[in-house]
């Protein structure tokens, strides 16, 4: 049997709700970001993206102990959320809020960008320790060492943290089955903006007044989060909601976003909602809503 090297950081589960099939193997469009805002368009599936080869691979006598975990123990549970969800349009019952806060926890904490946030001031603070003369001793010189198993260990130790966080805010759900528009997800689906921040360059936590947690279900359901209270249920997305959506997600990705249709709805920066084809190199339609 073949070793299991490709490993998602996006679970497949989520990813196939943005397309229309709602397989695993069901294709959709993934828009790759490149220099001078241009991009690349392809047809890929939920299999083949937002993965890589020996991402959860950890020095272990099991290697692949925490890419199983996550595959046998978390996403199961990520599964009921996004089932519960899918099919009944609402917010989880009682009982039930702890699988959803753990899906966005863990879209939160497992993509590489987050990686690279945790793993910055470790590689500083082994640079300048490095660069120390050998002949000043440093009793402690190694503790600065650290691996990809480091890096790891830290991430799965962050999603209790983060779960407790997530679980002390207010939430609603924004349904777009009326629209002929749908959400589009990212290689970086967990968004965190500060609507009076236009501009997106503030820098903000996630207990920081104000702040939006924004994250796609799937592509007719997103869930937003906020510190202070306001009106939890479903409400139902017009297609300015839905393009001011599309655009938060597009600004946030990393590489890619997906989307389970050609056009998608977008907003200009008089928040004026246009249909924008992403697989063709047309310019975008305007219309009047």
């Amino acid at each position: 049997m073949s070793r299991k090297a490709k490993h998602h950081f996006i679970p497949r589960s989520y990813l196939k709700g943005f397309a229309e099939g709602g397989k695993d193997t069901s294709q959709f469009f993934g828009v790759r970001k490149i220099a001078d805002n241009n991009h690349k368009v392809f047809l890929t599936t939920p299999i083949d993206v937002c993965c890589k080869r020996d991402y959860y691979t950890v020095e272990h006598e099991d290697s692949l102990v925490v890419e199983n975990w996550y595959a046998e123990e978390i996403e199961p549970k990520i599964n009921l959320a996004l089932r519960h969800i899918d099919e009944n349009k609402c917010l989880p019952s009682a009982n039930d809020w702890q699988n959803l806060f753990l899906l966005a926890a863990t879209l939160y904490l497992r993509t590489p960008s987050f990686r690279s946030t945790i793993e910055a001031p470790m590689m500083q603070a082994k640079k300048i320790v490095d660069s120390i003369s050998s002949e000043i001793k440093i009793s402690n010189r190694n503790d600065f060492d650290f691996t990809k198993t480091d890096m790891i260990a830290l991430e799965v130790r962050h999603i209790s943290t983060i779960f407790d966080l997530l679980k002390n805010k207010y939430y609603r759900l924004y349904n777009a089955s009326n629209s002929a528009f749908d959400f589009v997800t990212s290689d970086q689906p967990f968004r965190l903006i500060h609507p009076n921040d236009r501009n997106r360059n503030f820098h903000f936590g996630l207990n920081t007044p104000g702040i939006q947690i924004c994250i796609p279900i799937n592509r007719k359901i997103t869930l937003i989060g906020r510190n202070e209270p306001f009106r939890e249920g479903t409400l139902s997305a017009d297609d300015r909601f839905i393009g001011n959506m599309n655009k938060i997600l597009i600004e946030g990705a990393g590489r890619s976003f997906f989307s389970s249709k050609s056009e998608i709805a977008l907003v200009d920066d008089d928040n004026n909602v246009f249909k924008h084809a992403i697989s063709s190199n047309k310019d975008s339609q305007r219309t009047s809503r």
